[in-house]
């Protein structure tokens, strides 16, 4: 895979974390995080064993799928809007996004070169950027969906940077079981948060 296709693909990861980010749209959230998973297992078989990308791309769908189901059983999902309108809160946050994937596009080589030289130039843009904007997701919104989104967000990046340095087979199961198990727990989150309180 070429150096610009792979380019390609950071920057759809990184659009899509960023849509996270910004918009408050489940619907559009749950797709997002599930081509930002597509794009995380296409970075991954650049330098591992396809088999093993076709493990986390299963364990990131069903993670997607666990949370999509949770909310089509809420009955909150809405309909598509196709005619956005951004608050400022959503304005505020794209343009803390886009300038932190900026910085992470203009530091990432000179870090590659003193940091992590065994890791590709794509690779590392876009798990720096995954970790980057999952922090800034926990940071900025405190909605059960969104903190999850963020705590997936990050890890994804964490494990595309640690794949590409170490390979552990009891890690990766680890990450697997951690994945899924944020999932769960975001499930019974947002279960609990929707229901009425009880007096």
């Amino acid at each position: 895979m070429s150096t610009s296709l792979q380019m390609v693909i950071v920057y759809t990861c990184l659009l899509m974390a960023l849509i996270n980010l910004v918009r408050r749209q489940w619907l559009v959230n749950m797709g997002a995080l599930a081509l930002q998973y597509g794009m995380v297992f296409l970075l991954l078989i650049t330098f591992r064993n396809p088999s093993l990308g076709i493990i986390k791309l299963l364990v990131g769908l069903m993670v997607t799928l666990v949370l999509y189901l949770t909310l089509v059983s809420l009955g909150t999902l809405q309909p598509l809007q196709y005619i956005f309108r951004f608050s400022l809160g959503e304005i505020f946050r794209g343009l803390a996004g886009i300038f932190m994937i900026i910085a992470v596009t203009l530091f990432t080589p000179g870090l590659r070169t003193e940091v992590f030289p065994l890791t590709s130039l794509p690779v590392l843009t876009a798990s720096l950027g995954l970790v980057i904007l999952g922090l800034l997701q926990l940071g900025m919104i405190t909605e059960p969906l969104y903190v999850i989104i963020g705590l997936l967000t990050f890890l994804s990046g964490f494990e595309l940077l640690y794949g590409s340095m170490e390979f552990s087979t009891v890690l990766e199961a680890l990450f697997a079981a951690v994945n899924l198990g944020l999932a769960l727990v975001g499930a019974y989150i947002i279960v609990k948060d929707e229901e009425p309180e009880t007096r």
